[in-house]
């Protein structure tokens, strides 16, 4: 028993050496080994995927703006007024006639237009101008302001003069001044103290302005 198996090993080993020196020889045992210690490497190139670009945000949208709606105006169109009616005329009643009735007195006459009364003598608008001797006027009497006769003050003023239908000086006003506001009061004062003749004018007295020189002098 023993025997039988070592011959069937024994076999066995033979059949392959056999078979591989046939591989050997017919070059497929060649190929069987470049398979086994050259493995194939496949290299497969992968494109790469270009980087997303991220999109720019969205501008904001613009708020609607809200229109404000018009304001409604109510028209009133006014209710006509209904016309009043008219009042109804009354009948007056007609008293008759009285009988014998007194007939009215003639109206007396006119009383006759009172006479017109004569017209006023026209009044002269403006004083006559004249010379200051033709009203034949009182010499003024200057008194020299004291206070003047300090400063040494001197001039003459001329005023003017108005008289009415009496002779009585009613206005005065200075003409030409002195220089001095005192000697110029001075003279006015004189002037007014003066009393002259009523001027006349075809045997009526009217009012008349003239002109009175006043100087002041330092003896």
């Amino acid at each position: 028993m023993f025997d039988q198996r070592f011959l069937k090993i024994t076999l066995a080993v033979l059949l392959f050496h056999v078979g591989l020196l046939y591989l050997i020889q017919s070059g497929l045992g060649r190929k069987l080994t470049e398979a086994v210690i050259s493995p194939e490497i496949v290299a497969r190139i992968i494109p790469l995927e270009p980087p997303k670009q991220e999109a720019p945000p969205e501008p904001p949208k613009p708020t609607p703006k809200q229109e404000t709606p018009p304001k409604q105006v109510k028209v009133t169109t006014p209710k006509p007024t209904p016309p009043q009616p008219k009042p109804t005329p009354q009948p007056v009643a007609s008293l008759p006639p009285t009988p014998n009735a007194p007939e009215a007195p003639p109206a007396p006459p006119a009383p006759p237009a009172p006479a017109a009364e004569p017209a006023p003598a026209p009044v002269s608008a403006a004083p006559r101008a004249v010379g200051i001797g033709e009203i034949q006027c009182t010499p003024p009497q200057p008194k020299y302001p004291s206070q003047s006769r300090r400063m040494g003050e001197t001039g003459k003023a001329v005023v003017r003069l108005t008289t009415d239908e009496s002779g009585k000086v009613v206005k005065t006003s200075v003409v030409s001044s002195s220089g001095s506001s005192r000697l110029d009061q001075a003279a006015v004062e004189a002037v007014q103290s003066m009393r002259c003749k009523p001027y006349m004018d075809n045997g009526r007295a009217v009012a008349v302005t003239a002109q009175q020189p006043i100087g002041f002098e330092l003896n």
